[in-house]
């Protein structure tokens, strides 16, 4: 079985190549994986030219520094909002849908960051919004934080499916964003309404128990409803609208368990639309090097979930048993 070629979601940028490109475990370039041949399928500037002209070592490291908080907006005992002073450029950087940081109380140190999908951003004010859960050692301390927060970034690959995200235009398209995965979901109806798209957004309060992202969506063309999607009458509804309504794309907020009820559900339909969902892995250092957000694709592939852009369905169907 052919195993199949990977597209890093850093590639062309900034920070491309990485350390990756020093160990030979590059994502995408067939040289830079110790192979004698080139086998990419990468359409921008060549990686490989790109490292030799960097005299054969990674360009730019993300660097990590301290973000005011402007803001901060307890939204439920266990779910909060911050709003965070970053430079223009950094808050352009992460305007797009996918967009993470990492982030820290500045008197802890580095293995307490945590990646945390970006909300929103205002780029005329340099501000970003994040808003988190509080479940772990780790969110839990970002509540201990008075003034400021180390802050790592930019990131990309919070959501798979990107490329399918920005080629539907002139389209029907259904969002349905569960519990803290509300937040990634803002940006994503944002790109999808620039692309002139008719957007039904479904919206569950989950274990969150509140909508939050209602003022963050002001002023956009959308119809939006409040469901419980886990439910049978949830289910009805997207059912509903997937059969008449002829959407081209459907975006999954929330569990991989979520995602693979929306997969089945397209399944039955026999309906193709595309598919984008939020990357569920467990992400530590962002960077492909620790590993801990690796998944084995069918074919033997191991992926890099913190850099990778993978088919969604993919990914979905070796974390959970779809039937």
């Amino acid at each position: 079985m052919t195993k199949e070629r990977l597209e890093c979601v850093d590639a062309g940028s900034e920070y491309c190549p990485c350390y990756l490109a020093e160990t030979n475990n590059c994502i995408t370039c067939s040289h830079l994986q110790g192979k004698d041949f080139c086998d990419c399928n990468w359409r921008g500037v060549c990686i490989y030219q790109e490292y030799a002209w960097n005299g054969y070592k990674s360009k730019f490291n993300r660097t990590t520094t301290k973000a005011a908080i402007v803001k901060r907006i307890n939204v439920t005992d266990n779910c909060t909002v911050l709003e965070l002073k970053v430079t223009k450029t950094l808050a352009r950087q992460l305007s797009e849908a996918g967009s993470y940081v990492f982030l820290r109380d500045i008197n802890l140190p580095s293995y307490f960051d945590v990646p945390m999908s970006i909300m929103d951003t205002d780029v005329t004010n340099g501000c970003v919004y994040i808003a988190y859960q509080k479940l772990g050692s780790k969110t839990k301390k970002l509540d201990d934080t008075k003034d400021k927060l180390f802050l790592r970034g930019p990131y990309w690959n919070g959501v798979f499916g990107l490329r399918n995200l920005k080629k539907v235009k002139n389209s029907k398209c259904l969002i349905v964003a569960r519990g803290i995965a509300q937040a990634p979901s803002v940006l994503v109806a944002k790109k999808l309404i620039r692309n002139n798209n008719e957007i039904v957004m479904i919206i569950d309060k989950g274990k969150v128990g509140k909508n939050f992202i209602d003022e963050y969506l002001e002023g956009l063309n959308l119809n939006i409803v409040e469901e419980n999607v886990m439910q049978e009458k949830g289910i009805l509804l997207i059912k509903n609208i997937l059969k008449n309504e002829n959407i081209s794309l459907i975006y999954s907020g929330g569990s991989d368990v979520l995602h693979s009820k929306l997969i089945n559900m397209i399944d039955d339909l026999s309906i193709e639309p595309y598919i984008v969902a939020t990357n569920n892995g467990e992400i530590c250092c962002g960077e492909g090097i620790c590993g801990s957000c690796s998944t084995r694709l069918k074919d033997g592939t191991i992926v890099k979930t913190c850099k990778t852009q993978v088919d969604a369905r993919k990914i979905i169907e070796r974390r959970v048993c779809i039937d």
